[in-house]
C-alpha cells in the first residue's frame, strides 16, 4: 500500500494546487514519503508520475523563471482533468469498468465519471454498476483541498472536532486503512496530535502563510501513531489520557508497553498508575478490558462513567 497511499497524496496535491508545484516543493510537503536520498526521491516521483499518465491523468508541467529559473513545475489542472469522449471499444470500457471497481476513490466520483462516458451498466450482467468486489478504497474528503493549501504554505488551520475549537499547524497528511489523516502541532494542547480527515466538523479555516515551520527531521509515517489508543475517534471523554491503575500481578505487562515515563503512582498495595492514551476509546477499552478486573479507570471521570455504563450493560445482557 505504501505507492498505492503516495501516489493517491500526489494526486491529490496536484489537483487541489493553486499553481504548478516543483519537485522540491512536493517532497517537502509529502515528507518521508519519498526516499531521502535525491536521487532515489526523483527516481520515485518519476515512476509515480508515470503511474498516474498511464491512467490518464493529465500532469501539466513547465518551467519556472524568477528566483526558481529552469526548475520544472507540476500540477494536474481540474479543468482537463473532465471526462471526455475517449471512444472506448467494448474490452476497453469493460476494463475501465473492472479498474473503477477495483479501486474506488471516494463516495461517488468513480461512478460519477463512469456516468460521464456512459459506461455504468455497460458491462455484463452488472446493471447495477455496483458488482465488482473492491480491491482498495481510496478516501475523497472536501477538506483535503484546503489542507494540501495549508500544509503547503504553512498556514494554521483551525475547525471544530468532536465539538471542540482546534488550531493545528499541519505537518503531514496520510492516507491510512482507507482513512485520511491529518498530523500536526495541536496550539490548544501544544503537543502533536492526528485528527481523521472525514471527522472535521464543517470546513477548515486557513490562517495567513508563513506561519509556523515544520521540524527538519519530522516523517509522517514515523509520527504517525503505532498504538490506536493514540488515534482519535467521535467518543468525547474530555482528555486525550486516562489514568489508569494496575493489579500488581499486571505492573510489568504494562510497564513493558508503555515504559517508566507513563507510571504516575506507585501505591502502597503494590499498585501502579499509568497514563494510558485514550483519544480513541473503543480502542481503549480492548486494551482496558483485557486486564478484567486487574484494572480500574481512575480519571478522567466521563471516562470512568462510559467504562461503567458498558459494563452495567454486559451484566444486563442476555446469555
Amino acid at each position: 500500500m505504501q505507492q498505492l497511499e503516495r501516489v493517491t497524496n500526489l494526486l491529490t496535491l496536484l489537483i487541489s494546487a493553486r499553481r504548478p508545484v516543483t519537485f522540491e516543493e512536493i517532497r517537502n510537503e509529502l515528507r518521508g514519503q519519498y526516499p531521502d536520498n535525491l536521487s532515489a526521491a526523483r527516481a520515485a516521483f518519476e515512476r509515480d508520475k508515470a503511474i498516474l499518465r498511464q491512467e490518464g491523468v493529465p500532469i501539466e508541467q513547465s518551467t519556472l523563471g524568477g528566483d526558481q529559473a529552469g526548475q520544472m513545475a507540476y500540477r494536474v489542472p481540474r479543468s482537463a482533468y473532465e471526462a471526455v469522449d475517449f471512444g472506448l471499444d467494448d474490452d476497453e470500457a469493460r476494463a475501465l469498468r473492472l479498474a473503477v471497481g477495483a479501486v474506488r476513490l471516494g463516495t461517488t466520483w468513480s461512478r460519477d465519471a463512469l456516468w460521464k462516458v456512459d459506461l455504468v451498466g455497460d458491462v455484463a450482467g452488472d446493471a447495477s454498476g455496483d458488482g465488482v468486489p473492491v480491491a482498495a478504497s481510496i478516501p475523497v474528503d472536501p477538506r483535503l483541498p484546503a489542507l494540501h493549501r495549508a500544509l503547503a504554505q504553512r498556514s494554521t488551520v483551525s475547525f471544530s472536532y468532536r465539538g471542540k475549537a482546534r488550531r493545528l499547524q499541519p505537518h503531514g497528511l496520510l492516507a491510512r486503512d482507507g482513512w485520511w489523516y491529518v498530523v500536526g502541532h495541536d496550539l490548544e494542547v501544544d503537543a502533536q496530535r492526528t485528527y481523521r480527515v472525514d471527522r472535521i466538523e464543517r470546513d477548515v479555516s486557513v490562517g495567513d502563510a508563513g506561519s509556523y515551520s515544520i521540524p527538519a527531521d519530522f516523517r509522517v509515517r514515523d509520527s504517525f501513531p503505532s498504538d490506536p489508543k493514540l488515534l482519535p475517534d467521535n467518543v468525547d471523554v474530555g482528555s486525550d489520557v486516562a489514568v489508569v491503575r494496575i493489579d500488581p500481578s499486571d505492573v510489568g505487562v504494562v510497564l513493558g508497553q508503555y515504559g517508566r515515563d507513563a507510571v504516575v503512582a506507585e501505591n502502597p498495595d503494590g499498585s501502579f498508575d499509568f497514563n494510558i492514551p485514550c483519544s480513541n476509546v473503543q480502542a481503549f477499552n480492548h486494551w482496558l478490558f483485557g486486564f478484567l478486573e486487574r484494572a480500574e479507570v481512575v480519571s478522567p471521570p466521563a471516562l470512568r462513567a462510559l467504562v461503567v455504563e458498558w459494563l452495567e450493560d454486559l451484566v444486563k445482557a442476555p446469555l
